[in-house]
């Protein structure tokens, strides 16, 4: 009993899973490892000033057994004087809907449920009661479906949203020792002894095969591993985080990094480097696999501007110049609005489709001085225009002269020397008459119309809002 209670001791000490005051939300199935854990919190609550909270979850797959298992987890929360909650979900009718296994239902349903009640009661850790054999059954499983160094550092510890593992260094056969010294009598789940799962083939046939004719210390190696490579993904982790916020960038569309950044790394920082992206554009990297990293980098090495591929989750990775945009493959197909708005004098006009607001005025030319001019703001001769002035996306053909620059340049050729998207040229508004251009808006105004020394009046152009925050 001693060997158990000094052991989790030592794990919570050693990564800081408490303090003072946390609530902490114990899931308790009614199986020997949750119940062991929620008897030791309970015998280390004083030392750790910690306020502990039982969530129970029937799972609905094991008839008056789960309602057994629910009693149980009632009459044991009370007999520690410790709040309960709860609740019957049917997991079976889930996976189906959700076409999960239901042993990934199950799982997720607990979990939403624990921060549920984290929630309700105010709690900020979740405390669940994987063991030390979890953790080497975890890294066999994840080693025979193949992963990289995240899936191999099995189990963590702690993790960033508050759960916390206080048994993962303590052996199974401690546990069942600890509940029979304490007169626990845990409930059994017979399907724990049945080889109908991957985890549970590994964990009645492999690892005893394992053990007997190779490893017999092979669980505390398994977990031994699995904190050695922990400790390196971290580092590495760490390493990807400090240097890939510099050179992440974003526009309206999705999430762009430099190519030659990222392949001036080693291999290994180059697949970080393009999950973490993908993580931090899509929230997760589910349903990612290797083989769809390595043509993100193999399209990156090659450097073929349009070259793409559709990734699941909607995730759309293109090349386009020196960068790799991931973007929403469902919002690539849209077609950019089409608009079109006569420039009026001395009025706010609203575009809409770009949620920013144009404003025109006419000024002296000794009061051009006092104006601001930048990407957003331009100046225009307006004795040479002569003509109504529109705003409009662009359109086939259009060319005009870049300021600094003689003779005509098509459009198209001025947005492919400055590199941008094809997907975002339509969205970059034109200031126009009907016969040329006068500004390419965020880019450059018309040599034809800039103001010189013979200038009288100058028409002012001014977008505010929307495309001059992006």
């Amino acid at each position: 009993m001693d060997n158990v209670i000094n052991t989790v001791r030592e794990t919570i000490d050693k990564y800081n899973m408490f303090n003072p005051g946390d609530g902490v939300v114990v899931g308790v199935s009614g199986g020997p490892d949750s119940v062991c854990l929620l008897h030791v919190l309970h015998k280390l609550k004083d030392a750790y000033r910690i306020q502990l909270y039982g969530a129970h979850v029937n799972h609905q797959l094991r008839g008056q057994a789960a309602e057994q298992d629910a009693l149980y987890v009632q009459e044991l929360c009370n007999r520690l004087q410790i709040p309960v909650f709860i609740t019957s979900i049917n997991i079976k009718q889930i996976s189906q809907e959700q076409s999960v296994s239901e042993e990934v239902a199950g799982r997720q349903q607990r979990y939403a449920f624990f921060f549920r009640i984290a929630k309700r009661v105010g709690a900020n850790k979740i405390a669940v009661a994987q063991n030390m054999n979890d953790q080497a059954e975890t890294l066999m499983m994840r080693f025979i479906r193949g992963t990289g160094l995240e899936g191999l550092s099995g189990i963590h510890p702690v993790r960033k949203d508050g759960v916390v593992r206080p048994l993962l260094e303590v052996k199974r056969k401690w546990i069942e020792q600890y509940c029979k010294e304490n007169h626990l009598n845990p409930q059994l789940d017979e399907t724990n002894l049945q080889a109908i799962y991957t985890r549970n083939k590994i964990r009645i046939h492999l690892i005893p095969q394992i053990i007997k004719e190779h490893n017999a210390n092979f669980i505390q190696t398994a977990a031994n591993t699995a904190d050695l490579i922990r400790e390196d993904h971290d580092f590495i982790e760490g390493y990807v985080n400090s240097i890939i916020g510099k050179q992440l960038k974003k526009d309206a569309k999705g999430l762009f990094i430099p190519s030659s950044f990222l392949l001036k790394e080693h291999v290994a920082i180059q697949r970080r480097m393009v999950r973490k992206v993908i993580e931090i554009f899509k929230g997760n990297t589910m349903n990612i696999e290797y083989k769809h990293i390595e043509e993100i980098l193999q399209m990156a090495r090659q450097g073929c501007t349009g070259t793409a591929i559709d990734l699941p989750g909607d995730l759309r990775v293109e090349i386009i110049y020196d960068h790799i945009h991931l973007l929403n493959s469902t919002a690539v197909g849209k077609k950019t609005e089409k608009i079109f708005y006569p420039l009026k004098l001395n009025e706010q006009i609203f575009i809409s489709e770009l949620n920013s607001t144009v404003t025109a005025r006419i000024i002296e030319k000794d009061d051009l001085a006092s104006i601001e001019l930048n990407n957003f703001t331009k100046a225009f001769d307006y004795n040479v225009i002569n003509e109504e002035i529109y705003i409009r996306n662009r359109l086939p053909g259009d060319k005009f002269t870049p300021l600094g620059m003689k003779g005509t340049k098509k459009l198209k050729d001025f947005f492919i020397d400055l590199k941008i998207p094809k997907y975002k040229r339509d969205e970059i508004p034109i200031v126009a008459t009907k016969t040329d251009i006068l500004w390419v808006v965020g880019y450059r105004i018309n040599e034809k119309y800039k103001c010189t020394h013979n200038t009288k009046k100058i028409l002012i152009v001014k977008f505010s809002g929307g495309i001059t925050n992006d």
